[in-house]
């Protein structure tokens, strides 16, 4: 019996995979299969290198993920005052009609090549498999050949703060636009058992005073077809690990807390939901 691992899209939120990860290691469960989108797609990669989640959250520690993120202070400065962070709004709206994202990902991807030794699928420990979608045909993309830092960096290319990857005349973003928990790539490698880690709460505009303006009108539109998409995708998993997390997809200055989360929600899913039968043959 084959036990896949499937682990959603968030952000930062997605970090919380980490302390989940851990907990599953304690526990004496390992995939044979890990597939994922965004977040969840970039921290299976590195799992499947045979990177643990101990040695995933130290290398995690190292990185500055201010100086990564160059969107995350693009539309406010805590160090402004407000006629300069006004100017500073106006500016950063100027990619928006003049480049394909408001950052390159250049970095990103030159830290995910250091991560992985530029290695590629074939290199893998554990079968993977992360998600994008191609914006030119609007097709869900199983990326599962090539250099893993590309794929790492497409499936977690958020539109418009990402620029998306040119690739094979495709153009590749995030791929929890289509499927942010991808069972079914899961199955069709082989996965007779499936887990999904769920680190996305479907609460963010449940009150009404959550809906301040035009804007999150249209947030809320994109959401509700999203939200369809990603419970057809949850429904179909044998079992589900929801770890509640309320942080913005740019908190990763929280990145202690979450994991820690992640680790703690994790250990009390496997003991209520009896995971242990499902543990693969090693």
């Amino acid at each position: 019996m084959k036990l896949g691992l499937v682990l959603s899209g968030g952000g930062a939120r997605g970090l919380a995979h980490i302390g989940v990860l851990k907990a599953l290691e304690e526990s004496g469960i390992r995939p044979d299969i890990i597939t994922g989108a965004s977040m969840g797609g970039i921290i299976g990669a590195l799992y499947a290198l045979n990177i643990n989640a101990t040695e995933l959250q130290s290398k995690l520690a190292d990185l500055n993920f201010d100086e990564l993120l160059e969107v995350r202070n693009f539309f406010y400065s805590q160090k402004a005052n407000k006629i300069l962070n006004s100017v500073m709004q106006q500016t950063a709206l100027i990619p928006l009609f003049t480049k394909l994202g408001f950052d390159s990902g250049r970095k990103i991807r030159k830290v995910f090549k250091e991560l992985t030794h530029d290695k590629e699928f074939k290199d893998l420990k554990i079968q993977f498999a992360c998600v994008a979608v191609d914006l030119i045909t609007e097709r869900l993309i199983t990326l599962n050949s090539g250099k893993l830092y590309e794929a790492m960096y497409a499936t977690g290319a958020i539109p418009p703060y990402f620029e998306p990857l040119e690739k094979d005349g495709m153009l590749l973003a995030d791929g929890g636009i289509l499927s942010n928990a991808p069972v079914d790539i899961a199955r069709e490698m082989g996965a007779d058992r499936v887990i999904v880690v769920d680190v996305n709460p479907l609460q963010t505009f449940r009150r009404r005073e959550n809906f301040k303006n035009a804007f999150d009108i249209i947030l809320r539109v994109l959401d509700t077809t999203l939200d369809a998409l990603y419970i057809d995708d949850l429904m179909k998993a044998d079992y589900l690990i929801q770890v509640p997390l309320n942080f913005d997809i740019f908190e990763f200055d929280k990145k202690d807390e979450i994991v820690k989360i992640g680790y703690m929600i994790g250990k009390e899913s496997i003991l209520s939901k009896n995971l242990y039968p499902l543990k693969p043959q090693i």
